[in-house]
């Protein structure tokens, strides 16, 4: 036998062996039980729940700031003088109600000086008496009224009006008129040497002691007022939408103790374009007890209590997604549901659009999805 049929031989004994077994294996598989497959049953999450009964809710936008006292004036001296000696003395933190003297400059030469020229205006008027008893008999009586009524250490009394015009013409022609007008203004000049409180409050800041001279236009310190106060605050442009004169707010110290009540008394035109911020001016007065506690230029926090939105459910913030859907719970299914957004705060958001008895998660649910089988309880439940 030739070599070339040895090896054809050969090839074909090899092909039909591989043959051979690959059907044996294949037979022997086919013999072999197929096992049975087991579909792992679905799990039911447990979840918190709450039922929506919607109602009237008052949204409280946060908000913080320095108060700061709503009356506040700087005094100034109109004259020349020297500060006088006792009583309460002009000093930081010294209290006076309203009609108080706070500062009082020596005021005896100018004082005598009027005395004297009110003293003269008196024998003018006296004087021009006897020139009645002829010109005007039916005005005598008044006049001698008028007389009687000046006290040369008090303040000039106003003149008698004059009934006719020859009357008029007869005192001005006197110097009646211009000299109880030069009185009055120096009347008004000694004014100036007392300074009173315009209202009830205490000395912030005092530049000058008593004893020392003070001269027209120097700046004596700064009275501040200690019964209304101001907050001055800024919120988040998205706050302004809810936000109006007029809305109550309470502040609270870091104790959590109510301190002052007051509303939104001005609002800024403008928002600040890098903080997206808006300025809020909160008038407010402290509560009972609390005047100690409200000092100017402390830092309060609080809320600002907006009108009611009506048919409405309060909810945390993070059971809400980017497209203002949240999670119910229909016939043990998670579904979503969209909402509209009315308020938005830090923690919690206004809503409407759910039905009353509607179920909802009152917790977030890690891997929720839409369809998931769950199995919820109230979640005031405990345990």
């Amino acid at each position: 036998m030739s070599s070339f049929l040895l090896k054809l031989l050969r090839f074909i004994s090899g092909v039909a062996i591989l043959l051979v077994g690959f059907l044996a294996m294949k037979g022997l598989i086919g013999m072999k039980e197929s096992p049975k497959v087991t579909l792992p049953e679905m799990t039911i999450r447990p979840v918190r729940t709450i039922e929506v009964v919607n109602t009237g809710v008052t949204p409280e936008t946060p908000v913080e700031g320095r108060v700061e006292a709503w009356h506040r004036i700087d005094l100034f001296a109109e004259v020349n003088g020297v500060l006088k000696l006792g009583g309460s003395e002009f000093r930081e933190g010294v209290t006076f109600r309203k009609g108080d003297v706070i500062l009082s400059l020596d005021d005896s030469e100018v004082r005598a000086s009027l005395q004297g020229a009110r003293s003269q205006f008196l024998q003018l008027v006296t004087g021009m008496l006897s020139g009645f008893k002829v010109d005007f008999p039916d005005r005598i009586s008044v006049w001698e009224d008028y007389v009687r009524s000046i006290d040369v250490k008090k303040e000039l009394p106003e003149l008698p009006i004059t009934k006719s015009t020859r009357e008029g013409y007869y005192v001005v022609n006197q110097g009646v008129e211009a000299s109880y007008h030069t009185i009055k203004g120096s009347e008004e000049r000694l004014s100036k040497y007392t300074i009173r409180a315009p209202f009830d409050g205490f000395v912030a800041e005092a530049l000058v002691r008593p004893g020392s001279l003070v001269r027209a236009g120097q700046p004596l310190g700064t009275f501040v007022g200690s019964d209304v106060y101001e907050i001055k605050t800024a919120i988040q442009a998205r706050y302004l939408e809810t936000v109006r004169l007029g809305d109550e707010v309470v502040f609270k110290d870091e104790s959590g103790r109510l301190v002052a009540t007051g509303i939104v008394d001005r609002i800024a035109g403008n928002v600040d374009a890098q903080t997206q911020s808006a300025t809020v001016f909160c008038k407010v007065e402290p509560v009972e007890n609390m005047e100690i506690v409200m000092r100017d230029g402390r830092y309060l926090s609080g809320v600002i209590r907006s009108s009611i939105i009506d048919n409405a459910m309060e909810i945390s913030l993070n059971l809400i997604d980017s497209k203002n859907k949240i999670f119910t719970v229909i016939d043990d299914k998670l579904e979503k549901e969209e909402v509209k957004v009315m308020f938005e705060s830090s923690k919690s958001i206004v809503v409407l659009g759910l039905e009353d008895g509607t179920i909802i998660l009152s917790e977030p649910v890690t891997g929720a999805f839409e369809g998931m089988a769950v199995r919820s309880s109230n979640s005031s439940d405990k345990g």
